[in-house]
């Protein structure tokens, strides 16, 4: 459910196609807030602007009634289907204004385009709140299409390493197919933090969220510039790159699921996330994926190792969707100083998601096997946070059964949730190390709640499937009423959205 500044970002982006200028919302925003205008009111005046005049024209002149499209990729970030392009140009030609039939799209959502309206005005809200008058681009990137392949990983990180000086790049070691395997070190701060990301091929969420938090780190900014000077940060993204490879193929319909090796693993067929254990012996021919981490841990003797990756589907007790879930070690083998230090970055990490208005955090309800890396390392006296993102099982079903959902505006989200995740934990490890945070406030965080398979999630898309169930709920789409209002988010810094 959208709140009022959320409703209000989603008429920007439906009308005129992007985020809120700062000006702009604040005065909607005022006007709402002191009872002046209702979110309709607000609706109808700005259908009646010289930009919505200007925009009706740009849609008028697309082919094959391809304004539908437009719109639908300003609310949802998807095609439209053809059922709804025919019902909506049937809107059209029986005399329903542009106005009403606007409107309409966006207070008839349901399900995943819910969803994905709910991360588009997220984004849009967080960039909106956080940008300066003087700063603000209305052509402002909002959704990111897809996830970079391998090769386009490997042009972006030597392309950031040519760009700034600050950055330095390094090949620590290679898969098991031979893909390079890179580390990536920002800052000279005397607190160390490290970053690792999909150690399972088919969890790319945490790897564009490091990919974004490397390019603002070396960037100009003073935050960023203050932040290097107290964090030294290395990032090791995709440390499975031969599973992601077969998760891109099988997603594209390349590969038969019958006989390719599980995505998750690595291509010695072995999951990486068991292979920290210590005391136990593994063939390192099968591993060179993990033995380039420890080396490159080893070396750089991190304060504090984050671990990300991407979980199935959780209700909490209000019945919304939880967006990340965070455990630090468990196993009793670890020095309670060692858990304490993890237990202090997952107080630091809910402080730098909790301004963001989209998601949920809860505890991660894993156990104490010493071969999982938040146990493994941290048994080994480095404190390790693992944080597992929503989305697996949309991953696992677009690549498993070819299910057809265009997740980039909920991915697009979860990416920048990450980030924010990676930055509160460096602000307050640069700030004094974590001294002032009480480890014991981590207990207080609430359960990972009841896990819900996507077909129960949305039973009558994934029953009639997507583009039939959205057309019988156009059905009763002008007897909705409006989004009801709810709450109000915190600012946040727009830098972040530069990548």
């Amino acid at each position: 459910m959208l709140t009022p500044s959320q409703q209000l970002q989603s008429y920007y982006l439906a009308m005129f196609g992007r985020a809120a200028d700062p000006e702009g919302f604040a005065y909607w925003f005022d006007k709402l807030t002191t009872d002046t205008l209702t979110l309709e009111g607000i609706a109808e005046q700005m259908l009646q602007s010289e930009e919505f005049a200007s925009q009706r024209e740009v849609l008028a002149q697309l082919e094959d009634n391809g304004w539908v499209n437009e719109v639908y990729q300003r609310l949802f970030a998807r095609e439209a289907e053809a059922e709804g392009v025919s019902y909506w140009s049937e809107q059209a030609q029986n005399g329903h204004s542009p106005q009403a039939i606007l409107l309409d799209m966006m207070s008839a959502v349901q399900d995943t385009d819910a969803e994905a309206l709910n991360a588009y005005a997220s984004v849009a809200e967080f960039y909106s709140s956080s940008v300066s008058s003087e700063d603000y681009d209305p052509q402002q990137t909002l959704v990111q299409e897809g996830f970079r392949s391998n090769q386009q990983l490997y042009q972006d990180l030597e392309a950031l390493a040519a760009t700034y000086d600050t950055l330095s790049l390094a090949q620590a070691g290679e898969s098991v197919e031979g893909r390079p395997l890179y580390s990536a070190t920002v800052g000279e701060g005397s607190h160390k933090l490290m970053v690792v990301t999909q150690q399972h091929g088919d969890e790319p969420v945490g790897t564009e969220s490091a990919m974004h938090l490397l390019e603002w780190m070396s960037g100009d900014s003073e935050a960023a510039q203050s932040l290097r000077e107290q964090v030294t940060l290395t990032v090791m993204p995709r440390v499975n790159p031969d599973g992601f490879e077969r998760w891109e193929q099988l997603v594209a319909g390349n590969s038969d699921p019958e006989t390719t090796l599980d995505p998750r693993r690595n291509s010695a067929d072995i999951d990486l996330n068991r292979t920290w254990d210590s005391d136990e012996a593994i063939d390192p021919a099968l591993i060179p994926e993990t033995l380039a981490v420890r080396n490159v841990l080893e070396a750089f003797q991190p304060d504090l190792i984050l671990d990300y990756h991407n979980q199935n589907n959780y209700l909490n007790e209000t019945g919304e969707l939880e967006t990340m879930s965070i455990l630090w070690p468990t196993n009793d083998g670890v020095e309670p100083a060692v858990t304490a230090t993890a237990q202090q970055a997952a107080i630091a990490l809910s402080q730098g998601v909790e301004l963001f208005d989209y998601g949920y955090l809860s505890l991660f309800p894993g156990g104490d096997a010493a071969n999982i890396g938040r146990n493994g390392i941290a048994m080994d006296g480095t404190p390790a946070l693992l944080i597992e993102q929503r989305g697996l099982e949309e991953f696992e079903l677009k690549a498993l059964e070819g299910l057809a959902l265009d997740f980039d505006a909920v991915a697009s989200a979860l990416t920048l949730e990450g980030v924010l995740s990676m930055v509160g934990v460096m602000q307050a490890l640069g700030k004094d190390g974590f001294e002032t945070i009480d480890p014991e406030l981590a207990l207080l965080l609430p359960e990972r709640g009841e896990r819900t398979p996507f077909d129960e999630l949305y039973a009558e898309e994934v029953e009639e499937g997507i583009d039939a169930a959205v057309a019988n709920n156009m059905q009763n789409m002008l007897d909705l009423d409006a989004v009801p209002v709810t709450g109000v988010a915190e600012p946040l810094s727009s830098e972040f959205l530069a990548a």
